[in-house]
């Protein structure tokens, strides 16, 4: 984790808004997407998360993402009956090689 990224972290858990607004507003637009880009990768790579999973999952799908651990993850408009919605579940397993995956 870049020294940016621990630190944006620590003003958020810590600090208040406006703290966090200044820290931010001073970076520049490079360090902002390094910023973003490291916490979407610890996000994305963590075992124990599979909330982000499931959101590129669904989303992929064609389906709208539902927040929340419990009960279907995603939804759409169903084209034949008007007024119903098709859910789905959507369980994504990290894998960090191929290997894993099959």
């Amino acid at each position: 984790m870049n020294q940016e990224l621990a630190n944006v972290i620590k003003i958020y858990s810590t600090g208040t808004h406006q703290e966090l607004s200044n820290y931010l507003i001073g970076k520049s637009k490079d360090t902002l997407i390094g910023i973003l880009v490291d916490l979407l990768t610890m996000y994305i790579n963590d075992k124990n998360s599979s909330t982000i999973r499931e959101l590129i999952t669904v989303t992929l799908a064609g389906y709208t993402h539902k927040e929340g651990k419990i009960g279907y993850n995603g939804f759409k408009q169903d084209t034949f009956i008007s007024g119903k919605t098709i859910k789905c579940e959507a369980k994504p397993k990290n894998a960090n090689t191929l290997k894993e995956i099959m």
